[in-house]
């Protein structure tokens, strides 16, 4: 028995000495925050230089990282979109039980940074704001209460038409895309008021699919799409408060635009500005300004079938999208074209008076053409 104990003690101490020639891995844990405001800074880059080991704080930016002690010569860097890189030595991280990093802003001015660096650091807000699409906007059924206005001037007439519209959207913004989008929004025109008779299906077109196409947050359209952000020139172009929230303004510009990139099957030029919420990465307002030598007289995004005659040419438009904390709030779009040897000049907006869980008697249709 004394023999048993003696080898057993024998390899007890053997572990112990092992242990020690063999340094134990070590937990960082601590929470980073910004050092003005005190609020945590979400998804902040945490690494070892030179070493695959690595985290990031998650939404309350709390992080925990497991490292080998005998790293502790290395450093740790802390990096996140809109404030300055830190960097310590591990060892005196490893020292405390909890750390707390005091990150500092950094205003991202066009004379501050280099080009590529700036772009660097603009397509990682554009990527951050995607992804945080569905945790900032509302993500369960909702049904939106909306206020419809078209006016259509040319020559000497104007005609105008304005409608309440009740659009349902099944999944809110929880799984944005544009199948999605088009798979679970419905909508219905009521209460249509017009100083014209519908002759045509064109008169009694609503064009509302073209309206709420240009919600690009609900699509993860355009600039929101990480899988041709690259394809996107940006540029720092200025920062804003908008309801009270500090918002950097990123400009973009699609050199040779595309359908996934213009959403316009003829667009020549596009270009706009987008409004990112520094705190939260939300989308708070997106501008565009696009060039077409034509367009289908009933969407941008459609192209124009062999033989057809009747359509726009001429193009010109600019569109403008605000959000509020649910989802999209106000669409608002111009356009200036020939249509028939006239100009024409047109605006169209959209107002999202109400957002509510899904009401009863859920709308399972489209109406592209208004109500009578």
């Amino acid at each position: 028995m004394r023999k048993r104990l003696t080898i057993i003690l024998l390899f007890l101490i053997s572990f112990a000495v092992s242990a020690q020639e063999n340094p134990s891995i070590q937990v960082i844990k601590g929470k980073v925050i910004d050092s003005s405001s005190k609020n945590a800074v979400a998804y902040t880059n945490i690494g070892l230089e030179g070493t695959f080991y690595g985290t990031a704080s998650d939404n309350d930016g709390n992080f925990e990282l497991k490292i080998p002690a005998e790293l502790q010569d290395l450093q740790i860097y802390f990096s996140a979109v809109g404030y300055k890189n830190k960097k310590f030595p591990v060892a005196d991280l490893f020292a405390k039980e909890f750390n707390l990093i005091r990150m500092d802003a950094q205003t991202y001015n066009i004379g501050d940074i280099d080009i590529n660096a700036q772009s660097k650091v603009l397509y990682r807000i554009l990527r951050t704001a995607s992804e945080n699409v569905s945790r900032n906007f509302v993500n369960q059924p909702i049904s939106m209460l909306c206020s419809y206005e078209n006016e259509k001037k040319q020559g000497g007439e104007a005609r105008s038409r304005k409608a309440t519209v009740r659009i349902d959207d099944k999944t809110g913004y929880a799984a944005p895309s544009k199948t999605d989008a088009y798979k679970n929004r419905n909508y219905q025109f009521s209460d249509v008021r017009k100083n014209f008779e519908s002759y045509s299906l064109k008169d009694g077109a609503t064009n509302m699919d073209e309206i709420l196409g240009l919600d690009l947050a609900r699509s993860l359209s355009s600039v929101l799409n990480p899988g041709i952000l690259s394809g996107f020139h940006l540029s720092m172009e200025d920062e804003a408060v908008i309801n009270n929230s500090a918002a950097w303004v990123i400009g973009f510009r699609q050199p040779a635009p595309t359908l996934a990139g213009s959403g316009d099957f003829y667009a020549t030029s596009f270009e706009g500005k987008i409004y990112i919420n520094k705190n939260n990465y939300s989308v708070l307002k997106i501008e565009c300004w696009v060039k077409a030598p034509k367009q289908n007289n009933l969407g941008r995004d459609l192209a124009i079938g062999a033989g057809i005659k009747d359509f726009y040419t001429g193009v010109a438009y600019d569109f403008s999208v605000t959000y509020n904390s649910k989802g999209v709030k106000f669409i608002s779009l111009n356009k200036n074209y020939t249509e028939g040897g006239s100009a024409v000049t047109e605006h169209t907006q959209l107002v999202v008076n109400e957002t509510k869980p899904i009401m009863e008697n859920q709308i399972t249709s489209r109406d592209y053409f208004e109500e009578e």
